[in-house]
């Protein structure tokens, strides 16, 4: 920030308040905070009463779906007035960070959806996207965006919010994996898209006895844990540990395994992935969404992406492609969160003020026709 700039004020929906559940926004927003902004949760009182510039969005479905319809309407209603209010005192700017284009979870009525794209339509003023392919992707399902001010910032890593630094035989011996094993792992909120049962099922058929599979998470559905635990069949080299997973959890876990297996049926990003990554662990990922510009970035010795099912013979193919020599760390650096947390502020400025950044992504034809 130079000294005729003054400093901005960013209300984020989340900011801090979900860090307990993923580091991401918290860490993006402490970083922010590092370049001389002010960053808060989003608040409807001071964004109608105070100077707010930017308001910045993350997953309007959880923020605006959830909950009741009658709930629903009141809080897309609130927000618009309040924006309404902020757009005359401060000419506040909404940009819109499009994680998912499609939530995974179907969410209230047809006509409340219908009510939050028209919101999204008429009030967001510049989009970030975590890839290039997200990018297009979100200006093809949003047409009427396309030609907002828009720039791609990755996900950044987890290297300062997790302890990665206990070796794999410590971490083995506290999940009580014997040394000698194989161990494939696949860590976080169990979703029905994440295609978990048919992992385990994939384990089970597989006949190599030194290959041991961990599923370590909660499910979103006592019927998804109990279809798991059926795929399971009491293979004992299969365990599950179907429970919220604390932070020395999830790290103790990666930190055992030999490779991280996401075969998800559906994926634009994956904070999983990056979460394995930063573990120093190579992972396994469907060649779907961003997995592609992902692998570009941090090298096919560390991500592999599969095409079709993950199915025995890509069991076998993702295990030994584990056991090949790579290096102890995998290069992070276009994750760093300083980076990261400059283009988003620069991206403020653009949206806000129209300073400039870079040059901008450009419009697909595909997109504008």
């Amino acid at each position: 920030m130079t000294g005729a700039e003054r400093p901005l004020v960013v209300e984020a929906e989340p900011a801090f308040r979900t860090a307990h559940a993923n580091p991401y926004n918290a860490r993006l927003y402490q970083t922010i905070a590092g370049d001389g902004c002010l960053v808060r949760d989003l608040s409807y009182v001071r964004l109608a009463t105070r100077r707010v510039d930017i308001v910045h969005l993350h997953w309007p479905e959880l923020t605006f779906l959830t909950g009741r319809p009658w709930r629903v309407l009141a809080r897309m209603m609130l927000f618009r007035a309040a924006l309404r209010v902020a757009r005359l005192r401060n000419d506040t700017k909404v940009v819109w960070t499009v994680h998912n284009v499609a939530s995974h979870e179907r969410r209230a009525t047809p006509r409340l959806r219908a009510m939050l794209r028209r919101l999204l339509v008429r009030h967001v003023d510049g989009l970030l996207s975590l890839t290039e392919g997200g990018l297009a992707t979100a200006r093809a399902a949003h047409p009427q965006l396309a030609d907002l001010p828009a720039v791609v910032t990755p996900h950044g890593h987890y290297r300062e919010d997790y302890d990665f630094t206990a070796p794999r035989v410590d971490a083995r011996a506290r999940v009580g994996v014997r040394p000698g094993a194989t161990l494939v792992v696949s860590v976080g909120m169990i979703r029905e898209y994440k295609n978990i049962p048919e992992l385990v099922r994939t384990m089970v058929a597989s006949d190599d006895p030194d290959l041991v599979l961990a599923v370590a998470g909660r499910p979103s559905s006592s019927s998804l844990a109990e279809e798991i635990r059926s795929a399971a069949d009491g293979d004992p080299r299969v365990v599950l540990d179907l429970a919220f997973q604390s932070d020395d959890s999830l790290a103790t876990w990666l930190r055992a395994a030999d490779v991280v297996v996401l075969p998800y049926r559906a994926i634009q990003n994956s904070g999983s992935a990056v979460l394995a990554l930063s573990a120093d662990r190579p992972v396994v990922v469907p060649a779907l969404g961003a997995m592609r510009e992902l692998q570009a970035s941090v090298g096919a010795d560390w991500v592999r992406c599969y095409t079709g099912d993950f199915d025995g013979d890509e069991l076998d193919a993702s295990v030994e492609w584990a056991r090949s020599i790579r290096p102890e760390h995998p290069s992070l650096d276009r994750l760093d969160w300083p980076g990261i947390a400059a283009d988003t502020v620069a991206f403020y400025r653009l949206v806000r003020d129209g300073t400039p950044m870079r040059p901008p992504v450009p419009v697909p034809e595909s997109v504008r026709s």
